[in-house]
């Protein structure tokens, strides 16, 4: 006598198994896009809007010229008395002087604070600029941010401490100030 096979439905179960291993097979065979050709890519500091869903818009590079550029709003918001310039550096400004010159580099990439007076950041792990960082990292760079309140292992306050406060333009202009400076 011969056997009847019965057959099942499909069950929703099966359906996306079967789905799922279409996905990683797409995935896997897909392979790696690659690089992008540089003459599309978005300039250095640019900014734009996006979500988890994928939407956003595009994004705009900042103005870094003129009171935008970097070593201007260091002079402007943190190299200037009783902060971060040369006389005031040594007790006021953590030892930290931020003079734009030929010496800034050599005093912020790869150096840790020294924790000079009125500092609260002498144990912190980071160097001001992380060398060859990128994204440029470090605590000067974590300082400026507008989440520096959320950001782990922050020390000390934002800065700068004193208003005016930096705008959005300003943070990503002086980030890739820094940027230029860790990349030398």
């Amino acid at each position: 006598m011969p056997r009847t096979i019965r057959r099942r439905p499909l069950h929703w179960s099966a359906i996306a198994g079967a789905a799922g291993a279409l996905l990683a097979a797409t995935c896997v065979l897909s392979g790696c896009p690659g690089d992008l050709d540089p003459s599309i890519k978005m300039p250095s500091g640019g900014t734009g809007t996006g979500g988890s869903t994928g939407g956003g818009t595009g994004g705009t590079a900042a103005d870094c010229s003129g009171s935008n550029a970097g070593d201007q709003l260091l002079t402007g918001f943190c190299a200037k008395s009783g902060c971060h310039d040369t006389s005031s550096a040594p007790l006021l400004g953590a030892g930290l002087d931020l003079t734009p010159n030929s010496g800034l580099a050599s005093r912020l990439v790869g150096v840790k604070s020294a924790g000079k007076g009125a500092s609260m950041c002498g144990s912190y792990p980071d160097p001001y600029i992380i060398a060859n960082s990128n994204p440029v990292a470090g605590l000067a760079v974590s300082k400026i941010q507008t989440n520096w309140s959320t950001a782990p292992n922050t020390c000390g306050v934002e800065m700068p401490e004193i208003a005016p406060l930096l705008d959005a333009t300003g943070i990503q202009c002086l980030t890739n100030y820094f940027s230029m400076l860790a990349n030398q």
